[in-house]
């Protein structure tokens, strides 16, 4: 009954601290990993990812699961990630269950002091706000299910090893097989898992093993050795022949640089905001570290020297055997957990919140093991030398009420940091405050002015980022992409040419340089700019659109009829692609494949009129003249003003010898368009039909 409460407390909190969240916007890598990836849109492309082992494939799962539920409508992503974050904390509830049953067979009186360990860590986990980052992040999901499958792994492992040890029966094959199979899915979501094994040996040693250091590394070694081998086979085969350990961040950081950096990381940026977790922000500005004699450094190993020192002393406690231990494991959880990506392997961003979504997993069971034990210590009655006695009792409430107020600190500071992640101007606005000096918060600021219209903003901040870095090529494409829309070509052309010479196989500079070719007057350029934007991005939906358009207007149809085709196979519900397709087949002579295209538009835009007129005049030319009027008059009950539809009919009308019908359609389009190149023409053969009638 009282678990069943404890998964009611924590389901409620969990709620209501990220139920602001629901509505927050797309952010960041949320474009390219789910606005523009062709992969989620339909559960008829999961074959195209879900062996593709080095793309995330449960992740872009998960992204094609919302997609299918709710498409670009974000609140069931963000309803996903807080059920998923919910379920890490179950996790950790029963990790903690399984911790401290561990504990109490050898020694039942560890259970009075850690009993509450289990909620205690879960609510520290659930609440703490250096994870809104993981959680509100929509592209932070990897992360989480990352987690969630490395708690899951080691649950069943040792739920199945844990009757073999105390029950002295066999143990539970069906844990280990799920174990694994934990395992594996694990690697499909991020490659953090890796450092799973290196968890299993330190969990076996504090609670599992009841022998001392040098014993247990005799009689385990083996194993050890396998889960080491393990590992470095992974590794080897990644480097091989998976496309690197990490392809998705290149970077061109050199490895001992990078380790150097994560030296001072790791202390004053990671460590820091466990325990101190304010001045939070999505883009830390940590610079290269190049000198080991840096102070930075320095301070930075003294401070890894003493937690290391901490680790070994806490292992070595004398009131209780090492093995019950769980501030020693936890501690020694974080520096596991933030070795793949605070080690060798250089990464895009120097520090990232959400790296450290894992690593609060052993921080939360340390820091409520901590609190526990010196909430024990506090209700002790102690002699003062002399036979008298005193009650610690109001010295122990004083404990619970400073660790309730932790909690509620926590989850506040969880729902304020959730507000700023409302939309991309107060994400950036915020980042911006606390990194003055790095350029991509002012140009990712200008570029969420620029999606929101405010122009003038958006060039602000991008020319703010290249006084700090004049050849920052994402800022000075985008100050091109934003006097563009101001229609100073001139300037943008310049900007985009400028940004090109920085980083030439930039995509989105080729693409809106394209754009900016083709409003001038040159098309042809403009053509050989989308090819290269397609070139260096295959998956560059706009690029393939535009010169599929671009490439009718220049007669070029079979490339149309390419582009398109590509175009549609990533966004298959897209109405005017549709319709260009359809214009493109109509060219080629291929009628049926242009009506085919022409309807699809119509299904997925019904609103959109133009697939229906094209359509009709496809029905025209077949002798089809029914289902032409009725699409014309379908058009006309859509938009009683559009002239072209009023026109057809007219003539459909005429030729059916319907003077009545045909005079009142043409005068209607002679009303709408006087103007017309055709509207004398029209005009003659209504009076000449008016002669006609009268004699």
């Amino acid at each position: 009954m009282k678990t069943k409460f404890h998964y009611l407390l924590i389901i409620i909190l969990v709620c209501h601290a990220y139920g602001n969240t629901v509505q927050s916007s797309f952010h960041f890598d949320d474009i390219p990993s789910i606005l523009e990836k062709p992969w989620i849109r339909g559960i008829d492309k999961i074959p195209d990812f879900i062996f593709s082992f080095t793309q995330r494939p449960l992740v872009i799962l998960s992204f094609n699961i919302n997609y299918t539920i709710s498409e670009f409508e974000v609140w069931s992503y963000h309803i996903f990630n807080i059920i998923l974050h919910l379920l890490v904390v179950l996790l950790i509830y029963r990790l903690g269950q399984i911790i401290l049953s561990c504990m109490t067979q050898s020694n039942p009186a560890i259970y009075n002091v850690l009993r509450r360990m289990p909620l205690l860590g879960a609510l520290i986990f659930a609440l703490h706000p250096l994870n809104t980052q993981a959680v509100t992040y929509i592209s932070g999901r990897s992360s989480i299910m990352a987690t969630v499958f490395y708690l899951a792994t080691i649950i069943l492992f040792f739920e199945g090893l844990y009757e073999k040890k105390y029950l002295k029966i066999k143990p539970n094959y069906m844990y280990l097989v799920g174990s694994a199979i934990c395992l594996l899915l694990g690697f499909l979501c991020k490659l953090i898992i890796i450092s799973l094994p290196a968890v299993l040996v330190v969990y076996h040693y504090y609670f599992i093993s009841s022998q001392d250091l040098k014993t247990w590394w005799e009689q385990h070694w083996k194993w050890i050795s396998a889960a080491s081998g393990f590992i470095i086979i992974f590794i080897s085969y990644k480097k091989l022949y998976g496309g690197g350990i990490l392809k998705a961040s290149a970077t061109d950081f050199a490895s001992l640089d990078y380790f150097r950096t994560q030296m001072v990381v790791i202390p004053f940026e990671y460590f820091r905001k466990m325990l101190f977790p304010f001045n939070l922000t999505v883009d830390s500005d940590f610079q290269l570290v190049f000198h080991w004699a840096s102070v930075l450094v320095l301070g930075g190993l003294l401070v890894l020297g003493i937690f290391l020192i901490g680790i070994i002393k806490l292992s070595s406690i004398k009131n209780y055997s090492k093995t019950y231990s769980p501030e020693a494991f936890g501690l020694l959880w974080i520096l596991i957990t933030l070795s793949p990506t605070s080690s060798v392997v250089p990464l895009l961003d120097l520090a990232v919140e959400h790296r450290t979504y894992i690593s609060l997993v052993g921080y939360s069971l340390a820091l409520a093991s901590i609190l526990l034990r010196f909430n024990y210590f506090t209700q002790q009655k102690i002699s003062n030398g002399s036979g008298i006695i005193f009650d610690n009792q109001r010295k122990s409430k004083v404990t619970v009420g400073c660790i309730f107020i932790l909690l509620v600190i926590f989850m506040i500071g969880t729902m304020k940091r959730n507000q700023v992640w409302i939309d991309e101007v107060s994400l950036w606005t915020d980042a911006k405050e606390k990194a003055p000096f790095k350029p991509r918060a002012y140009n990712n600021l200008g570029e969420a002015y620029d999606k929101i219209g405010n122009y003038d903003r958006a060039i602000s901040e991008f020319e703010a980022g290249l006084r700090l870095n004049p050849n920052y090529f994402f800022a000075l494409s985008n100050l091109g992409n934003v006097y563009g829309k101001k229609k100073e070509y001139a300037k943008a052309i310049g900007y985009f040419k400028k940004a090109l010479q920085e980083k030439s196989d930039y995509p989105a500079g080729h693409y809106n340089l394209a754009k900016a070719l083709h409003m001038t007057g040159y098309p042809l350029k403009a053509a050989d700019s989308y090819r290269l934007a397609i070139k260096y991005n295959p998956y560059f939906e706009e690029a393939f659109f535009n010169l599929g358009f671009l490439a009718l207007e220049l007669k070029n149809i079979v490339e149309a009829v390419d582009s398109l085709e590509k175009f549609i196979e990533m966004r298959p519900k897209h109405s005017r692609g549709h319709l260009g397709l359809g214009t493109a087949y109509s060219m080629m002579g291929k009628q049926e494949n242009a009506r085919k295209h022409y309807e699809s538009s119509i299904k997925y835009d019904p609103e959109f009129l133009s697939p229906y007129i094209n359509l009709a005049n496809l029905n025209l030319a077949a002798g089809k003249i029914t289902e032409a009027k009725n699409l014309l008059k379908e058009v006309l009950s859509k938009n009683p003003n559009f002239a072209g539809a009023h026109k057809n009919l007219g003539i459909i009308f005429l030729q059916e010898k319907n003077f009545n019908n045909a005079s009142r359609h043409l005068n209607e389009y002679l009303r709408l368009r006087p103007l017309a190149p055709d509207a004398t023409v029209i005009q003659s053969i209504l009076q000449n039909k008016a002669k006609n009638n009268l004699h």
